[in-house]
């Protein structure tokens, strides 16, 4: 066997990589993790050899150069591509030989995690995969559901929450032992978590009944009504797949355009997102740019909703690049994407501009969506979780499968758990093997009823 060397940059907060560490050791490899904060160090580092960076950023790519000539590494594994400390290393990928591992939440939700080579969304060539894939397979063949077998991740909001607590707690306390380290972050942690404890005590107050309330003044008036789910500000599809330098600047160009030129029966549903901590309070945001063009009483602002429903009784979807675009595709809702995003195709999407969208509404071409959600589920999505404990069970089994087979790609994986139908020689059948040999089938985007952090 071929030891491996893998450098762990950030990760997702949480025991996670620490429990990825011991997997690959047990295996027979060295894994080394470099510390930015004291965020970034495991309250147990048994498994991870810790290299702390406590210089500045503009020496930290000599440093880890050094670092990857050293130790011979020969993996890189990072959380999210888009972190200048992680752009450092990949643009170092060519020249010292190295295998880039970008993991990101998953392109499909909930229960999936994405693992890519070099990149995730507008960095990466999965487009370009898609499309010579399609070109040589013929899907009217394929069993478009083969894949949907993912098993429930347990309610993983909860894991998030509690682990961001924990990170930012060891990183406000070992400051000093880091003090050149900067975040990627465009907003202070500790103006975060005030904004935070202000949100769940007084702002809670109310919150659930007056969204409820507004949502079902949505489903049954008769007005069309169209949605916008909010990203955070410090969303990298945001700041680095969009033109946006905020979700401020994306609302007053939807509003203006709503305004002007959608049916003016129509509603518009705001949403923000459910991890947003209201250091900026979008809902008088929205106020303040309605107001001034006559729109108030037509949009609704949401801060709590279940996203599917909407989606099923929208007459369309505007978005940034949200995961919410597609699943607005998925329950077959005409989108139109203001920025970069890997679902952003013609046969999909609204091409049109904003301003026609509103009386256009292109449906989506669904065997063309079933077709991409089949090459996802096989080409770069994991079953699992890196939140809850339930999750973490799921996805690291297969996670390290998958990075220590890295030359085999899921196409050459064999069929183990569906039979093979009769079909013209030229046809391959594809399935993903579970760790524990199981399937167990899900309707996506429902959420699990058993929760487990």
């Amino acid at each position: 066997m071929n030891t491996r060397v893998f450098l762990f940059l950030q990760g997702p907060h949480g025991p996670f990589f620490e429990q990825i560490a011991a997997a690959l050791s047990a295996a027979g490899h060295q894994v080394l993790r470099v510390a930015l904060n004291s965020g970034d160090c495991s309250l147990s580092s048994h498994h991870a050899q810790y290299l702390p960076y406590r210089g500045r950023p503009a020496n930290f790519q000599t440093w880890v150069k050094k670092v990857i000539l050293d130790y011979e590494v020969t993996d890189v594994l990072l959380y999210g591509d888009c972190r200048t400390y992680h752009q450092e290393v990949i643009t170092l990928k060519h020249d010292l030989n190295l295998k880039i591992w970008v993991l990101e939440e998953g392109y499909l939700r909930p229960n999936w995690v994405t693992l890519e080579c070099d990149g995730v969304n507008a960095h990466s060539n999965l487009v370009e995969r898609f499309r010579a894939w399609l070109t040589q397979t013929n899907t009217r063949h394929l069993d478009l559901q083969a894949f949907e077998n993912s098993k429930p991740v347990g309610r993983t909001l909860r894991g998030l929450v509690f682990w961001c607590h924990i990170y930012y707690l060891k990183r406000f306390f070992g400051t000093v032992l880091y003090p050149f380290y900067r975040s990627h972050r465009p907003v202070s942690y500790l103006l975060e978590a005030v904004a935070w404890l202000r949100k769940l005590t007084v702002r809670r107050l109310g919150r659930v009944r007056r969204s409820e309330l507004a949502v079902q003044s949505l489903l049954e008036s008769p007005e069309p009504f169209y949605l916008v789910p909010l990203q955070l500000d410090a969303d990298a599809q945001v700041l680095h797949h969009s033109d946006y330098v905020n979700m401020r600047q994306f609302l007053n160009e939807v509003l203006t355009s709503f305004a002007q030129h959608a049916p003016k029966n129509s509603r518009l549903a705001v949403k923000v997102h459910p991890l947003d901590s209201e250091v900026v309070n979008y809902q008088r945001v929205v106020n303040q740019l309605a107001i001034p063009l006559g729109i108030k009483n037509r949009v609704v602002f949401l801060e709590t909703g279940a996203i599917p429903v909407l989606l099923k009784h929208a007459a369309g979807v505007v978005t940034v690049n949200s995961t919410v675009g597609l699943q607005a595709i998925h329950h077959r809702c005409p989108t139109k994407v203001m920025g970069r995003a890997i679902y952003n195709q013609p046969e999909l999407t609204a091409q049109c501009a904003l301003d026609a969208f509103w009386q256009r509404l292109p449906k989506p071409k669904h065997r063309f969506y079933q077709s991409l959600r089949y090459f996802l589920l096989k080409d770069c999505q994991i079953n699992g979780s890196f939140y809850s404990i339930r999750g973490r069970k799921v996805l690291i089994p297969a996670l390290v499968e998958r990075l220590l087979d890295a030359e085999t790609r899921p196409e050459r994986i064999m069929a183990q758990h569906h039979p093979k139908p009769h079909t013209p020689s030229n046809v391959t059948w594809i399935h993903y093997p579970q760790p524990d040999n199981s399937v167990v089938a899900t309707e996506p985007y429902v959420l699990p009823r058993r929760r487990v952090v």
